[in-house]
């Protein structure tokens, strides 16, 4: 085994109290991850990437000319952001950075298809219940719907993969990806499902040769749950009626998106401030200094302004980029990169280190911009 598998195989132990309940009292070795890992990619660089460089440099001048409550702690949220950048995202480059990056996103793919096809089956124990929100193995039935799409998006372009490389198909994918399905439309994630509708019609549309066998196994894998479809969707249909009440689907995030960019317009250049706010949408948050942005998109032009976003934005473009100009299936990372850039409409994460999100982003964006799977 090599330095930079064992690498990767800690770093995937390191982060999974973020992704199941169970092991979050070890949460803990997250942070060491995010201490020694920059470290690591730091020593074995060959060079520094232009574009977070910037990113970091531009939301600490926003700190410095806005000077945003301390409830918030900019500072400390940017410094783990700026780890997050070297340790995970794409800061430091070089060949071994980048087989890295690629090696770690896989394994944390696979981790969430795992997740997802577990807590599927959970719900028949009783485990993660609650519903409307059910969550299966992991903290929050956010997370779970992010997870499971992800796995399912892992499992449908295996199939295909199997399909374009004529090898022969084993029940382990559909299955997997049926119970991913499962999963996700049981934590009621408009979002997520919506991301994951994105995801499967870019790989459709990027599929070389046999898009009618992935709209066929698509089409199976409903089939299947179709039985249950009334049960799986519960969730999701009280979310929409309670939309339609409010007199809008998006009702939830319409006064968020409004403040963000009544911020943008009044902070274009810098931003309000890293991880601030100007508008406090919610009263809770001067008191907790926990932050609801509404969007990755929007939060991050009111508070980091033109200056931090574009590169910000550019780094993504440019992954997306890469992905699209892969000749033949595209890779993994390019299909779960749109189901980001889909979510991100509606969840303010990209800049959130503490979150299992961002990570999962910035891991997929990484390996997006290092090579192809």
């Amino acid at each position: 085994m090599t330095r930079t598998q064992l690498t990767v195989g800690a770093a995937a132990i390191a982060v999974l109290p973020l992704m199941l309940a169970v092991l979050q009292p070890f949460s803990a070795a997250y942070y060491g991850l995010l201490l020694l890992l920059p470290i690591l990619r730091g020593i074995q660089a060959a060079s520094v990437s232009i574009l977070p460089l910037c990113c970091l440099l531009s939301a600490a001048a926003g700190i410095i000319v806005n000077q945003p409550p301390a409830v918030f702690h900019p500072w400390e949220r940017l410094g783990m952001f700026a780890l997050l950048m070297g340790g995970i995202g794409p800061l430091f480059r070089s060949r071994k950075n980048d087989l890295l990056s690629v090696q770690l996103f896989h394994l944390l793919s696979a981790a969430c298809l795992l997740i997802g096809s577990i807590s599927a089956a959970s719900i028949l124990f009783g485990v993660g219940s609650g519903r409307p929100l059910f969550r299966g193995l992991t903290p929050h039935s956010m997370i779970l719907g992010v997870v499971a799409g992800i796995g399912f998006l892992s499992a449908f372009r295996s199939i295909l993969q199997c399909r374009e490389n004529r090898n022969n198909l084993t029940l382990r994918h559909p299955l997997a990806g049926c119970a991913c399905l499962i999963a996700l439309l049981l934590s009621s994630s408009r979002s997520a499902l919506l991301a994951t509708a994105g995801g499967v019609l870019y790989l459709l549309f990027k599929t070389p040769s046999g898009r009618g066998f992935g709209l066929l196994t698509a089409g199976v894998l409903l089939l299947l749950i179709l039985p249950f479809s009334s049960f799986l969707t519960e969730g999701l249909s009280n979310k929409f009626a309670s939309g339609a009440e409010a007199g809008s689907i998006i009702s939830s995030r319409e006064e968020l998106w409004s403040d963000r960019l009544q911020e943008f317009k009044e902070h274009p250049f810098l931003g309000v401030g890293f991880a601030s706010q100007s508008i406090i949408t919610f009263a809770h948050s001067l008191h907790s200094g926990i932050i609801e942005p509404g969007s990755s998109w929007l939060g991050s032009l009111s508070m980091l302004g033109l200056c931090g976003s574009i590169p910000l934005f550019c780094m993504i473009a440019l992954a997306v980029r890469r992905g699209a100009r892969h000749p033949g299936l595209p890779p993994l990372s390019a299909c779960v990169l749109i189901f980001f850039c889909i979510h991100m409409v509606f969840e303010g994460y990209i800049i959130s280190a503490g979150s299992i999100l961002c990570l999962l982003l910035w891991s997929c964006i990484s390996a997006a911009l290092s090579s192809t799977d």
